[in-house]
């Protein structure tokens, strides 16, 4: 059941998007909250898997990825769960989402060059369940939105 988040917990959400590196303390401050306050309700929102990670946003490019494709496959019948967890270990597939329409998975995946992404594609069609495969590539990324921005705004 999903948690609701009332404006505390947004405002919290929205400091730390803002100044992720900033005590407790500050972020309470800076959210109009006693640091108690701000403790126990980030708290609750971790443990109610709302709050899923800490760890910093990165770019891609930034990091040396400058390959970043989408990769529609189509998987055989009654193999999902072991396609998922097969595609989960290889470690440039970053998502993998269950979809309806053309194919059963789409995810997006990350790669050095093109000839890195090759390298990619040919591990992700090494698992025998994957029938087919369609890859479209990211020319370039004009907007990027986290949820955590979208719930800050409100």
């Amino acid at each position: 059941m999903p948690t609701p988040l009332d404006t505390i917990d947004r405002n919290l959400i929205r400091q730390l998007r803002q100044q992720a590196r900033a005590s407790l303390t500050d972020i309470a401050s800076a959210a109009g909250v006693a640091r108690g306050t701000a403790y126990s309700r980030l708290d609750r929102l971790v443990n109610a898997g709302v709050i899923t990670g800490h760890g910093p946003d990165l770019d891609a490019k930034a990091a040396g990825f400058d390959v970043t494709a989408f990769c529609t496959l189509e998987i055989s019948q009654g193999t999902h769960d072991d396609t998922v967890r097969r595609l989960a270990a290889i470690p440039e597939v970053l998502e993998v989402h269950t979809v309806t329409g053309v194919g059963d998975l789409l995810c997006r995946v990350v790669a050095r060059s093109n000839d890195d992404l090759h390298r990619v594609l040919l591990a992700m069609t090494e698992v025998e369940t994957v029938q087919r495969s369609q890859t479209q590539l990211a020319l370039r990324t004009d907007h990027r939105r986290h949820l955590a921005d979208l719930l800050a705004e409100d």
